[in-house]
């Protein structure tokens, strides 16, 4: 039997990946930094897995990531509909921040703690969400180690 590992992280995702060079007016360095700040982001992510006992694992990785995003107000009913979801309210956050980044700043938060690096992740599906009354922004992780796939089946 495989083991799956699965845990919640409350706090606003954050993207990453995006960098900034530029140079250094006195030193004549080239300075290269984080364009987005995801510092809190990447926090919430490693205090979740360590949380949850996830073990560094070796092995290759199916990752499945749900990011929850706080919905606007415009999502909502008003007066006796007040905290109800309007029934034109998607479903699905399709503006920004993109999954891509979402799931970098994600990945390299687990480094070193839920794997040894993000390249053992050979499958992963995203999926960016709006939070439902009650839930909290965030995002919903399963972990999967696989040593290999049956011939014939899929991940």
């Amino acid at each position: 039997m495989r083991d799956i590992y699965e845990f919640r992280i409350v706090g606003t995702p954050r993207p990453g990946g995006s960098k900034k060079a530029f140079l250094h007016p006195k030193t004549k360095r080239i300075i290269v930094t984080d364009d987005c700040n995801n510092r809190d982001w990447r926090q919430d992510v490693k205090a979740a897995a360590l949380g949850a006992r996830i073990p560094c694992l070796d092995d290759p990785i199916i990752l499945e990531i749900v990011f929850y995003f706080q919905r606007p107000k415009s999502h909502f009913g008003s007066g006796k509909n007040a905290g109800r979801i309007k029934a034109a309210a998607p479903l699905f956050h399709s503006q920004k921040p993109d999954v891509t980044k979402l799931v970098r700043s994600t990945e390299d938060a687990l480094n070193g703690i839920a794997w040894r690096d993000d390249a053992q992740v050979v499958v992963q599906t995203a999926t960016k969400r709006w939070c439902n009354p009650g839930e909290l922004p965030g995002a919903s992780i399963r972990i999967r180690p696989i040593n290999h796939i049956e011939e014939g089946s899929k991940p």
